[in-house]
């Protein structure tokens, strides 16, 4: 069972509290501070040093490591999509 659920553009734990908030291209934290940016596929911190990226399936960190599939973060958030609005959310605040 997920420990996380995707309701709208905000990401809530098991205890119902808000991790985060998508607004536009931009997601923020649970205390409502930015903490990444979309462009295309890729994910960008707020310096604009990029975190992530999509390429077909597959999720790589900045440094072009493979870190998941679409599948794995789908399968840890109820509610779930597969968008890059979705991986963004799962790579800054569930993944492991």
């Amino acid at each position: 069972m997920s420990t996380f659920e995707f309701r709208g553009r905000t990401l809530y734990d098991k205890h119902n509290r808000r991790i985060a908030v998508a607004n536009g291209q931009a997601i923020y934290d649970g205390d409502d501070r930015i903490v990444a940016t979309i462009r295309g596929n890729d994910l960008f911190d707020p310096n604009g040093k990029k975190m992530m990226t999509v390429r077909g399936s597959d999720i790589y960190d900045g440094g072009d490591a493979r870190v998941a599939s679409l599948t794995d973060a789908v399968a840890s958030i109820k509610g779930a999509m597969a968008d890059m609005m979705l991986v963004a959310l799962w790579y800054c605040f569930i993944r492991q």
